[in-house]
């Protein structure tokens, strides 16, 4: 039997047997507890090397970018295949360990490892888009081409009446319409207007515009633009709408007008337009920096004939 003291005695012993054996594990070299031993002259050093490594690649991506863009681009007509602009900067990355080795002090050179190039590859990449980004584009440059704001849509003066075609027959790019009957044929009685506005990076009014139509493959007949126009042809729209309170128009009122600054265009396209398929073809230029800005696109109007 064991009495009541010496079991206390024992477990007593016990427990600081364990505690000193705690304490022991935890003054041993932290090595064997797989750690490395913080040095914070090497850990200063290093951190010195990265910095210097950074503001080096900042500026080695500011100057690509600075002669991609007042070197190159002015020597190409941004026409399309231009490539080089994109392809020459980004393979400069393979020369961020030679620039590093070549400028950097040897006490940050020795710091530099494989995941360095890695880091620093990616800063490059990204701060060159931002260079290129805000060199190419207003104030430093303009190579963004007109292109439609948002919606377009046609609109059908008869007279004092309006229309607008039904939604459930409209596409992005196309516009079908059911004809009128006149006397033997079948026609869009009235003057069609194709309304839209035109968004640009710059200011949009300094584009230049050639609007053509063609019916059915035919030769193509050139179409004024009649911007004056256009706060008229929004006030029949607008009625348009309201007339046909018990129709699907309502949802067919696109947004022509994505921004304050575009450039509102009201176009007329004929007057009773006859059963076809009519493509509405566009080529817009402007002077742009360093080059000439293009763009075009078409787009189609089918009137068909009046079901029985």
């Amino acid at each position: 039997m064991v009495d009541l003291s010496t079991a206390m005695a024992a477990a007593g012993a016990e427990r600081g047997k364990r505690q000193k054996g705690d304490k022991d594990k935890r003054g041993k070299s932290g090595r064997k507890h797989g750690l490395e031993p913080f040095d914070p002259q090497k850990y200063v050093a290093k951190e010195k090397a990265d910095t210097a490594s950074m503001w080096l690649v900042l500026f080695f991506a500011l100057l690509i970018g600075s002669i991609t863009r007042f070197i190159f681009m002015p020597n190409l007509d941004g026409s399309g295949g231009n490539d080089l602009l994109w392809v020459a900067p980004l393979a400069m990355i393979i020369l961020i360990p030679s620039l590093h080795r070549h400028i950097m002090p040897q006490s940050f050179v020795e710091h530099y490892t494989k995941g360095t190039w890695f880091k620093a590859g990616f800063l490059y990449t990204f701060a060159w888009l931002a260079v290129t980004f805000l060199l190419s584009n207003p104030p430093f440059g303009d190579i963004g081409s007109p292109e439609p704001s948002a919606g377009w849509t046609i609109i059908l003066e008869d007279g004092s009446d309006w229309y607008m075609p039904q939604d459930n027959l409209t596409s992005k790019n196309t516009i079908f319409w059911e004809a009128t009957d006149g006397n033997d044929d079948q026609f869009l009685a009235g003057e069609a207007w194709l309304l839209f506005a035109i968004a640009d990076n710059a200011d949009p009014n300094d584009a230049n515009f050639k609007v053509s139509i063609s019916k059915d493959g035919e030769n193509s007949t050139e179409l004024n633009i009649s911007e004056s126009e256009w706060d008229r042809m929004m006030a029949g729209r607008v009625s348009a709408t309201e007339a046909s309170a018990n129709s699907s128009i309502e949802s067919h009122d696109v947004v022509l007008v994505d921004n304050d600054a575009d450039r509102p265009i009201a176009i007329n396209l004929g007057e009773d337009l006859e059963v076809g398929i009519y493509s509405i073809s566009f080529e817009v230029t402007e002077q742009g920096e360093p080059w000439v800005n293009t763009n075009s696109w078409t787009w189609k109007l089918i009137i068909t004939e009046q079901e029985a």
